[in-house]
């Protein structure tokens, strides 16, 4: 299994912010949170704009090209709203289209084969804004197992 970014090079490139390789941690619980986080570039204009992310979606399923090879993957997906906005509170005036760019950038599982991807038993599950950064929480499938669960 790796995990990798996925649609954040355009946002480095057009709004000169950098982001950093994911952390990844496994704790005691099964649980894996992936940090990743963004720092300010050279010529980065409203910086405060990148500050908190939110969810945008989640997918459990496709395909990704991640250095020249191909994975099955699970993603979450992130945008930041206030790039939806401009400085009054009003729709944005930002065109992704014409960025020819997605508004979000995606946290990806991916498994190289099919047998892989379907024994990867980690779905996302929530995720906490930082300053400048986000951490996003995976757990095992069968993690709130209620049916088997006994009383204290």
């Amino acid at each position: 299994m790796k995990i990798f970014l996925s649609n954040h090079k355009p946002f480095e490139k057009h709004f000169k912010i950098k982001f950093e390789e994911p952390k990844v941690k496994v704790h005691t619980n099964g649980f894996l949170s992936v940090t990743v986080d963004w720092m300010k570039g050279k010529d980065t204009v409203d910086f405060w704009r990148f500050k908190y992310p939110d969810l945008a979606h989640t997918q459990y399923g496709g395909d990704a090209i991640y250095k020249r090879k191909r994975y099955f993957i699970k993603t979450a997906s992130f945008s930041f709203p206030e790039l939806q906005k401009d400085y009054e509170g009003q729709e944005s005036k930002v065109d992704f289209k014409a960025l020819k760019m997605t508004p979000w950038f995606d946290i990806c599982l991916g498994s190289e084969t099919e047998e892989e991807f379907n024994k990867n038993t980690y779905d996302y599950q929530f995720f906490e804004q930082t300053k400048y950064g986000l951490i996003c929480w995976f757990a095992p499938r069968g993690w709130e197992d209620w049916n088997n669960a006994k009383d204290f």
